[in-house]
């Protein structure tokens, strides 16, 4: 039978699962000087336009949300829609959904 000469390698219990950037960057990879970024999936410019940008905008977002509630939780219900409602507004305007 052949013996296997593989390399043996001594892992270290870290707690943390992540990929070993730090051998990338020393084997030449390409990784030289590149940043390392929180969320690969979403760029740092990605601006929806949705905001709030600033504590401000969002206090007013809560205090108009708090009206909303308040006025539902007296009967007022106008500015709500059910779920059934939501969804066929949405296929509707979006028929590919359906």
């Amino acid at each position: 039978m052949e013996e296997n000469n593989y390399q043996r390698f001594v892992e270290e219990d870290t707690g943390i699962a992540s990929e070993p950037i730090v051998e990338y960057k020393a084997t030449g990879s390409g990784y030289e000087g590149a940043v390392i970024d929180d969320d690969p999936i979403m760029s740092d410019d990605y601006d929806p336009g949705i905001g709030p940008y600033t504590m401000e905008e969002l206090n007013a977002r809560i205090d108009e949300a708090e009206v909303f509630i308040e006025k539902a939780e007296n009967g007022d219900w106008s500015d709500w829609v059910s779920s059934e409602e939501m969804t066929a507004r949405l296929y509707q305007q979006y028929p590919w959904l359906q």
